[in-house]
């Protein structure tokens, strides 16, 4: 019922639209059979007006309830139509679920952000095993993709060519030194049919804070949508609602889940693949999904 409830803005559009619809089907229907006469003519006209809204309220409350409770069962929800068939489409689920997509046999890529250094040490100074960069890597580590040393070489490759700052040891007193651009992707390929666009976010400071201010996340959404366009290959891009939690960007999910949406919808026409928004299940009860256009 929260949910329900949470997205009652847009569920009210469709059960009026419903409503308006019969409410005409009956108007015609009435041009060919007299309903004046369902209720008695002796009734004051207040009061047959006033069985006539009841009856019409009354449809529309069922007709809310029908609605809701179907579309909270709905897995996904197309949000923009972009070029060639392909749609943004924002969903609940785990972003590491092959099944997310509509194709899971096919290559999938997952956005995952990170610090602006790339470190891979999780131990829950240097990297939360909470956040998304934590569980990401992990992953790598238990399924023996790769290892602590052996991931910060592939990715150091893969920065190779990447413009960066050098950080000295009072500003940043363990991990990476090298700190990159905000809002940086590498494309790191993972297990089977994963590839995992790293997004680089986050900036420590001496205390080992990881901290984004708004200015940096915009410009990071906005390098995230054309990476989107180069390094996709055509195949479905899973993004999590970033900007959130340990980054301290002190941003409502809500807040950011719009921001990501209208960050897309501006740029539509960079947009070649299928783009997967996913909310985590465990927060579907707080984050509206329906209502975001």
């Amino acid at each position: 019922m929260k949910r329900i409830w949470m997205n009652r803005e847009y569920i009210s559009k469709i059960a009026t639209t419903i409503i308006g619809g019969l409410y005409a089907f009956l108007g015609f229907i009435g041009t060919l059979v007299p309903l004046d006469e369902i209720l008695s003519n002796t009734l004051n006209i207040w009061i047959r007006i006033g069985i006539s809204v009841g009856v019409l309220l009354i449809l529309w409350i069922v007709c809310f309830m029908i609605v809701g409770l179907f579309l909270i069962r709905k897995k996904r929800f197309n949000i923009i139509d972009a070029n060639n068939g392909h749609k943004l489409y924002l969903q609940y689920g785990d972003l590491f679920d092959e099944n997310e997509v509509l194709v899971p046999e096919e290559r999938r890529n997952i956005v995952i952000p990170v610090n602006r250094c790339f470190d891979t040490i999780v131990d829950n100074q240097l990297i939360s095993e909470r956040t998304l960069h934590g569980i990401a890597f992990k992953r790598f580590y238990e399924k023996n993709i790769y290892t602590e040393v052996s991931l910060n070489s592939t990715i150091q490759q893969l920065l190779e060519n990447k413009e960066y700052e050098n950080l000295s040891e009072n500003d940043k007193p363990v991990g990476n030194r090298k700190r990159f651009p905000v809002g940086t992707v590498i494309d790191l390929p993972g297990d089977n049919n994963e590839h995992f666009l790293l997004w680089a976010l986050s900036t420590f400071d001496s205390e080992l804070k990881a901290h984004t201010t708004m200015q940096d996340y915009a410009l990071a959404v906005q390098k995230l949508v054309e990476a989107c366009n180069e390094e996709s290959e055509g195949f479905p891009i899973m993004i999590p609602v970033v900007g959130t939690g340990l980054s301290r960007t002190k941003k409502e999910q809500q807040d950011v889940l719009s921001y990501l949406i209208n960050s897309f919808k501006l740029n539509k026409s960079e947009i070649n693949c299928d783009i997967h928004i996913v909310v985590k299940e465990d927060i579907k009860n707080q984050v509206a999904i329906m209502n975001v256009k």
